[in-house]
């Protein structure tokens, strides 16, 4: 053999470790890469069950809060006039959240920051997915307004509304008339609607 045959032999088994390197160095990364997703698998089914546990513990405190409230929620004729809040407008769709902050802030006493909000959010939105789940309102189909949900369920639904949210810590049911929870609860369900309905 001559100089070039042994030069081209020894850059033929160089270029071979290389890539024997190159392969043994992405099998490496394969294996890792498969490590990190099953522990990203295994971290977010720890998430998901938590999160499902937390679902179902505030299902279970408004499933209680109902029990309880059936029994000592105020009528209106109970509460006293003195204390009463009347609607800021006369027309529930008129309502607004600057009407709700403001009664809140003014009527209540209480300083609207983003807990109250995330507060007044998750109610309503507990009450929404309750309403929706129950067998009256399944029947009318996937995607019912709120003018054909029946007004008796609608009362009992929002008067939980302002039972939870007093539980929270802000008295909805001094509103006469249950008008900030009636408003919120009917604000979102149409919103939800229109939203579907625009899927369509």
């Amino acid at each position: 053999m001559n100089n070039t045959d042994n030069n081209s032999i020894s850059l033929l088994h160089a270029m071979y470790n290389e890539i024997l390197s190159l392969k043994a160095g992405q099998e490496k990364v394969k294996l890792e890469m498969k490590a990190q997703i099953e522990e990203l698998k295994l971290e977010m089914k720890t998430s998901i069950e938590d999160l499902n546990l937390e679902i179902t513990a505030l299902q279970s405190q408004l499933e209680n809060r109902n029990i309880s409230n059936q029994h000592t929620s105020p009528s209106v004729s109970a509460i006293s006039s003195a204390n009463t809040i009347h609607k800021p407008v006369s027309i529930f769709r008129e309502i607004t959240l600057k009407h709700i902050f403001k009664m809140i802030s003014e009527d209540l006493g209480i300083e609207v920051t983003s807990n109250e909000k995330a507060t007044l959010n998750m109610c309503t939105k507990l009450i929404c997915d309750d309403m929706a789940a129950h067998p009256s309102v399944i029947a009318l189909g996937p995607n019912p307004s709120w003018g054909s949900i029946p007004v008796a369920l609608k009362k009992e639904m929002c008067a939980r509304h302002a039972n939870i949210m007093k539980d929270s810590g802000i008295d909805f049911t001094r509103c006469l008339g249950n008008w900030v929870s009636t408003a919120r609860v009917a604000h979102l369900w149409r919103d939800r609607h229109k939203r579907l309905q625009s899927r369509k």
